[in-house]
């Protein structure tokens, strides 16, 4: 089997993306035909998330004020952009459409991301730092 490490990159006040939806968006991929994909955002959220992350959102000024124009589903995009595989980025183009009636996320993933998520023996493991600074690795099934 061969494995490889996922991560956001950059700084954020507040991580929204969570393991399982990494799994779920990586999932998506392996059984897609094409690099290109147009998936609906309720296939990869966890029901209410979005509109409990916006009431979040709105409840801390100090975040709200640093993510102007921003909503939930524009905040995931942006996080799900900045996913890189061993160093590499996983997504060319990260959009998200119809925001406010019927919100998809519209991304076209790299190449070679795209080949290895395809491949039958590839895994993946989700890898981040907590709060206190231990490092943290999760196996995305």
């Amino acid at each position: 089997m061969k494995e490889y490490r996922i991560r956001i990159t950059g700084k954020y006040d507040v991580i929204v993306l969570s393991p399982k939806m990494i799994a779920v968006l990586t999932e998506k991929i392996r059984s897609s035909d094409t690099k290109e994909l147009v998936i609906p955002a309720e296939e990869i959220l966890p029901q209410g998330y979005a509109q409990y992350l916006a009431r979040v959102l709105e409840a801390d000024m100090e975040i709200a004020e640093s993510l102007p124009n921003r909503n939930a589903y524009t905040l995931i995009a942006e996080q799900i952009k900045k996913l890189q595989f061993n160093e590499k980025d996983c997504f060319e183009r990260v959009e998200v459409t119809d925001p406010d009636r019927i919100p998809q996320f519209d991304v076209d993933t790299s190449e070679e991301f795209f080949i290895v998520t395809r491949q039958e023996n590839s895994r993946f493991h989700y890898s981040f730092q907590s709060g206190t600074g231990e490092k943290i690795n999760i196996v995305l099934d």
